[in-house]
């Protein structure tokens, strides 16, 4: 699966969606798998791991290796966020001296801005990242702590004239990505709290933009493809885009960043009528809208008092029929009683 080139593609395919049925609620089997890429001494880091080929294929120049790869590491911490923040701690060096050192997710946000990335390889890469930082707050603060992150979703989100439905996708993916950021913000970084993120997408791009490239995902034939299939069924490594799993991801979480969004730009449609209205325009609208409500609630009061007027003389009324009643009444019971007799 990883980069062994000769074995067949579909073979390749298979070996993932074993790995995936492996992983499926198999928390053992992830904790196994996630402390392979924590070495504890330098006996274990030295030794070739499950989680050291999981790395050496997600860094591949292959496109078959590192998607599979990619995809393997979305399963590995999909759901659960203890391993999500486990993750954070892998740490890779890239000479003896181990003074290039960078770590996962910062080596993941590199993939992404080499310009020889493959198309397919920037795919798996967003998909990792997304599941990643899905409802795991620590991994979305880490993302925002390290440079050009935002700039980068950004700078895609914004890029004109994209008539290419692969861009389309990663722009889309992006839009995502920064979505993420946005539902799961716990604020620790201050240039990038929620409310900063939300003013820097309605400046930068609108709302309307934002929106427009976060759904256009949802259009596309292999995310459709993709919500219908649970099972890993590629044939050719043209289908190497989307699977199950993040297209569902994406389904559940669009709405809620789609409400945030939309929200904002309520409230600025709002606030800009009225920082737009003449003071004295906006006082006397809001002078005329009081008296009318309290018109309106003098008038509900004064209703309110009739009707336990009416209350009032209607629970009257009954007392006195009951009391003309109440002799009958015993006449039919003493009757009764004779005749038992």
């Amino acid at each position: 699966m990883t980069n062994d080139k000769k074995k067949s593609f579909r073979l390749r395919i298979s070996i993932l969606y074993c790995l995936q049925c492996y992983l499926h609620k198999n928390d053992f089997g992830k904790s196994m798998i996630v402390e392979t890429f924590l070495p504890q001494n330098e006996t274990a880091a030295n030794q070739c791991t499950f989680g050291h080929l999981l790395i050496i294929g997600y860094l591949s120049k292959d496109i078959v290796t590192s998607w599979c790869s990619s995809i393997a590491l979305a399963h590995l911490i999909a759901d659960d966020e203890k391993y999500k923040k486990a993750i954070l701690k892998v740490i890779l060096t890239f000479d003896q001296s181990q003074t290039d050192v960078k770590t996962l997710m910062e080596i993941s946000l590199n993939l992404l801005q080499n310009t020889s990335s493959s198309f397919r390889s920037r795919v798996g890469v967003l998909i990792f990242l997304c599941t990643w930082l899905s409802n795991c707050s620590l991994a979305v603060q880490t993302f925002l702590s390290i440079d050009n992150s935002v700039q980068y979703l950004v700078s895609q989100i914004c890029a004109e004239s994209v008539t290419d439905n692969r861009e389309l996708l990663i722009q889309s993916l992006c839009s995502f990505a920064l979505g993420l950021c946005l539902i799961f913000n716990n604020n620790q970084v201050e240039s990038y709290s929620t409310e900063s993120l939300k003013r820097l997408i309605y400046n930068r791009m609108g709302a309307d933009l934002f929106e427009e490239k976060l759904r256009v995902l949802s259009k596309f034939e292999c995310y459709l493809e993709a919500l219908q299939k649970p099972q890993l069924i590629l044939s050719k490594s043209s289908d190497l885009i989307l699977d199950y799993e993040f297209a569902r991801l994406h389904q559940t979480l669009q709405s809620s960043i789609s409400c945030i969004i939309l929200r904002q730009d309520i409230n600025s449609i709002i606030q800009t009528s009225i920082d737009s209205m003449p003071i004295n325009l906006y006082i006397q609208q809001t002078s005329t809208t009081i008296t009318q409500s309290d018109d309106f609630m003098q008038e509900r009061f004064e209703q309110i008092n009739i009707h336990e007027k009416d209350e009032k003389q209607l629970m009257q009324n009954c007392d006195l029929d009951k009391m003309k009643i109440l002799p009958f009444a015993q006449q039919i019971q003493e009757i009764k009683d004779t005749k038992a007799l």
